[in-house]
């Protein structure tokens, strides 16, 4: 078992054995359709002496016992792994139609709730803030990678940070057999719920990251597979650390609310969407910051306005700078997507010498500069208000059903006076 103070794990010596070595790094890249699929192959060869770019993992012991096996299969003579992410927000893909956003939602919601009391998700965007993504597959071109939902997010527990990922995916295939190296144990639940577990290590360019899996295989033909690992991606600056003991991730797996059958609560809105503030820049805004704006976010009074959840919940951007939030506009006649984008360090932009039928610029007294701007096809509005302290409001009404919001009730957001750094 993996020594999570000394960071290592003892390999095992009995012979014959198997290492698993691998002295070369096979990786592919592929950006398509809005998401990114890397692999890694490793194949077993003799011991040798590692280069900057190998990829190495525990030796292999075979023949093995392992808890709740009767048979142990031998190593695999190849093994891989993918990852996906995502940047679509649309969740309605007919090929998974078990899947949608407000099942995405209650999954979250549980995956959330299991989480032990002492473990926070670090404040991050959307995407890796533990919130089940898109499934982006098409089982019609036998694409293996995307035939899952993906939550991922960096873990704080004490003074210590760590990684979480966790899929959830369908699957009419047996349940795998046991394989030396691919498992530490088996465990057999009493609803016919089968988990494996893992504790073990890798390194990639010689660095060691500890990792921890339990993936569970259940009755419905689910597979919930939840790793953690003590990367830190999110830069948190604590002590690195696997987060979750193989128990807390056993627990994740076997919740019946991952399950692909459990019902969805009526009523459940979709997951809160990636909000891309595309070209923004400027200092990062830390958690206590976006916390005074939420509590002022969610004071403005939006008269005749319903949304599907309240203002006041932003987060990082997934690419730019910033923070943002997107909410769906759900008033009859007014149906649109409402997103706010807050950076700083932004400085006053040059007006222009006249304004056009669809652009117009004006100075406030207090030296702010305000922008509004209308389009026609797709319709949207936009108010941008920049103020001499460098704060940058931009708060818009896209993809309008019928009509955008009106300019006015954008300004009304954008001008409140609290938003301003305290």
């Amino acid at each position: 078992m993996q020594d999570v103070e000394n960071g290592d794990k003892d390999a095992p010596q009995p012979s014959p054995a198997v290492n698993k070595w691998t002295v070369g790094l096979a990786c592919a890249a592929i950006v398509a359709a809005g998401y990114l699929i890397a692999w890694l192959v490793h194949e077993p060869s003799a011991p040798t002496a590692r280069v900057e770019s190998s990829y190495v993992t525990p030796p292999v012991t075979f023949p093995v016992r392992i808890p709740g096996c009767d048979v142990v299969e031998p190593p695999r003579k190849a093994q891989t792994f993918s990852m996906i992410y995502s940047e679509s927000y649309e969740y309605d893909n007919p090929s998974y139609p078990w899947f949608s956003g407000p099942k995405a939602a209650a999954m979250t919601q549980a995956l959330q709730d299991e989480l032990p009391g002492d473990v926070e998700i670090a404040f991050a965007p959307v995407a890796r803030s533990l919130v089940f993504q898109p499934i982006l597959g098409d089982p019609s071109q036998n694409n293996k990678f995307g035939d899952s939902t993906r939550a991922n997010a960096t873990l704080l527990r004490g003074d210590r940070a760590g990684a979480l990922t966790v899929t959830v995916r369908q699957s009419t295939t047996p349940i795998p057999p046991c394989v030396a190296g691919d498992l530490d144990e088996r465990r057999h639940l009493p609803d016919g719920t089968i988990v494996d577990t893992e504790d073990t290590w890798y390194e990639l360019r010689g660095a060691r990251t500890l990792s921890r899996t339990a993936t569970g295989y259940l009755p419905d033909g689910t597979v919930v597979q939840a790793n953690a690992t003590d990367r830190d991606d999110h830069g948190s600056g604590r002590a690195r650390a696997v987060p979750l003991a193989i128990d807390e991730l056993v627990a994740l797996v076997t919740d019946p609310a991952l399950r692909v059958s459990a019902p969805v609560p009526p009523g459940t809105p979709d997951p809160p969407e990636t909000c891309l503030p595309f070209g923004e820049s400027g200092p990062a805004i830390d958690e206590a910051q976006a916390r005074r704006w939420d509590e002022v976010l969610a004071g403005i009074p939006l008269d005749g306005v319903t949304l599907d959840r309240p203002l006041g919940a932003l987060l990082p951007g997934h690419r730019g700078g910033g923070l943002c939030q997107t909410v769906q506009v759900t008033t009859p006649g007014r149906q649109s997507r409402l997103s706010l984008v807050i950076s700083t360090a932004q400085p006053l932009p040059k007006e222009p010498d006249h304004s056009s039928y669809d652009r117009a610029t004006r100075r406030l007294p207090d030296g702010a500069v305000v922008e509004t701007s209308e389009q026609r096809s797709p319709q949207s509005r936009t108010v941008t208000v920049t103020r001499r302290s460098g704060v940058r409001i931009e708060v818009s009404s896209t993809d309008a059903a019928q009509e955008p919001l009106p300019l006015a009730l954008l300004e009304q957001i954008a001008l409140h006076p609290g938003l301003e750094v305290s």
